[in-house]
């Protein structure tokens, strides 16, 4: 469009990729946990800035705090008690349908949240690094972060894919038994996020 004086001015849109499925294990406890730990120590930092610390994006503005808190909300109702309290608990069998599975679930996220949050990691790795008193806390809650987005950026593959469509024409809450593709699937799928996040 033309501006005064006859200038173009050129308008930049940004597109919303919009919200994206993916697939996320029940870890009961250890995820709240981990979210919790990481959520106080960046409401320390939104604490230090308005004190007058100059923190680098996306940590400023409380910025990775509320990505890190949406996330969390979309994936509550993934794990333990809190997907029991709103029956979407429901189990994964073998294909034999007596081994249960640790339970994948689905969940939609804002990839624009996930970006942040990994955005955050490296900028709370450069700032652990630099700070005198960093220590083990602070490079744990760094690999916390980073193995946070990790999970929920996953890249899609075939068996992924295959399993994700499975899970999602069951529908939410019940329980599911496998075939034995869509176990093999399972299995592929299970190997890449327990490298991302092994379970305890």
């Amino acid at each position: 469009m033309t501006g005064a004086g006859g200038l173009c001015t050129v308008t930049v849109m940004t597109l919303d990729p919009g919200p994206r499925a993916v697939l996320v294990p029940d870890l009961g406890e250890e995820l709240a946990g981990a979210v919790g730990r990481l959520e106080r120590l960046l409401l320390a930092l939104r604490a230090a800035e308005h004190a007058g610390t100059a923190l680098p994006e996306p940590l400023s503005g409380g910025a990775a705090l509320a990505a890190l808190r949406r996330l969390w909300r979309a994936v509550a109702l993934t794990q333990g008690r809190w997907a029991a309290e709103a029956r979407l608990a429901g189990r994964v069998y073998a294909s034999c349908g007596r081994v249960e599975h640790v339970p994948l679930r689905l969940v939609d996220v804002d990839p624009v949240d996930v970006a942040t949050l990994s955005a955050a990691a490296a900028a709370l790795g450069a700032l652990t690094r630099g700070a005198a008193d960093g220590g083990e806390a602070g490079a744990e809650l760094v690999a916390v972060a980073a193995r946070i987005s990790g999970l929920l950026d996953l890249a899609d593959t075939a068996e992924s894919i295959v399993l994700r469509e499975y899970l999602a024409a069951a529908g939410p809450g019940g329980d599911v038994v496998l075939t034995p593709a869509v176990e093999e699937a399972y299995r592929a799928t299970a190997a890449r996020l327990d490298a991302m996040w092994p379970r305890a």
